[in-house]
């Protein structure tokens, strides 16, 4: 039998659709995670749904909207997952295939005896792992920003960044720019 490209193509699809995760299939695009500081000192959390000219709307975790006038907001802290076991992971592969390598190309060398690839590996996807670790943890910092006081340009900018963060990043005629 004859494998054409088109049954190649096929067969990689039917197999992937079985073999890889179904967090890689399409689903519902998520909003960031805010926490909303109000002027009068209280804060409600949740995911964002939407910007909307003179609001925020958020999805709290008990499963009700929650909107939040944007005269009222006095902060907001955009909440990041930490990135620092992906870091580490991807330092250390990174490291450890380099150190790898430079260890097979220096295995003439009497440092580390026959086992220099290896031993170099280890070493160098440590360092790697420690460096990836730190990055990623860098990378996952929440990010907050304070609204009151601020001139009202800077802040419909803000709005504007803020919403491409939000589950539903463009609503129909609703914009804080637009004022």
């Amino acid at each position: 039998m004859k494998i054409t490209p088109a049954k190649a193509i096929a067969s990689a699809l039917a197999v992937s659709l079985l073999v890889l995760p179904a967090g890689l299939s399409a689903k519902e695009r998520r909003g960031a995670e805010l926490v909303v500081t109000r002027l009068d000192g209280s804060q409600v959390s949740g995911e964002l749904i939407a910007v909307k000219r003179d609001s925020l709307l958020l999805l709290n975790n008990v499963g009700r909207d929650e909107s939040t006038d944007l005269a009222e907001i006095k902060s907001v802290r955009l909440v990041r997952k930490s990135r620092a076991g992906k870091g580490a992971l991807y330092g250390f592969l990174v490291g450890a295939a380099g150190g790898a390598l430079w260890g097979s190309a220096n295995q003439d060398s009497d440092v580390w005896g026959n086992g220099t690839a290896l031993i170099a590996g280890a070493y160098v996807g440590a360092i790697g792992a420690l460096s990836g670790l730190l990055l990623g943890s860098v990378a996952g910092l929440d990010s907050s920003f304070t609204v009151a006081g601020k001139p009202e340009a800077v802040v419909n900018e803000y709005w504007v960044k803020l919403r491409t963060h939000a589950r539903e990043p463009r609503l129909p005629g609703r914009s804080p720019s637009s004022r």
